[in-house]
């Protein structure tokens, strides 16, 4: 993944991170940062790794989709939104658990 790939990565982790923390009211002040920061893992591992899968099931698999700047985009988007989105429920469960 080139520079350029993974700066436009850093810069949508960052805006997803806030878009979260604006929509949903939280007690926890940093929970953007955390949000972003496994948007970013999870593109980032997902486009450096899904294409070198040793999977057997996966073998058939020979295009991944488009690339840019050495950046899968399919595997980055949906390794990056899971992550996302577990990441999230992880968040809220542990706040929901402390408050209770």
């Amino acid at each position: 993944m080139g520079f350029l790939a993974f700066g436009i990565v850093l810069i949508l982790a960052l805006a997803i991170g806030f878009a979260v923390q604006f929509y949903t009211k939280t007690a926890l002040r940093y929970e953007w940062l955390v949000i972003a920061l496994a948007f970013a893992f999870g593109a980032y591992f997902a486009s450096e790794t899904v294409p070198g899968s040793t999977v057997p099931v996966l073998d058939a698999i020979t295009n991944w989709g488009p690339e840019f700047d050495g950046m899968l985009v399919i595997p980055a988007i949906v390794g990056a939104v899971l992550l996302a989105i577990v990441t999230y429920f992880g968040v809220h469960t542990g706040e929901y658990a402390r408050t209770a």
